[in-house]
């Protein structure tokens, strides 16, 4: 999906640590964790509702044609 390397993730690291510290990293690791868990799950949902509505209109759109 993303084409972000060990160097990118470890300026990255290096930048969070030196803008949060070390104190307040963790917790904002655990809180960001959550929200891409979250994320995930509702474009996962998304996805899945998309399928069922083109599913669903393919079908229709198939027995209208059988139909005449």
């Amino acid at each position: 999906m993303f084409d972000i390397g060990f160097f990118e993730i470890l300026l990255i690291g290096i930048i969070a640590l030196l803008i949060l510290g070390p104190k307040r990293l963790p917790g904002f690791l655990t809180k960001f964790e959550e929200y891409v868990k979250l994320i995930r799950s509702k474009s996962a949902s998304i996805s899945q509702e998309i399928k069922q509505e083109i599913y669903t209109e393919d079908f229709q759109k198939g027995k209208k044609d059988k139909d005449g």
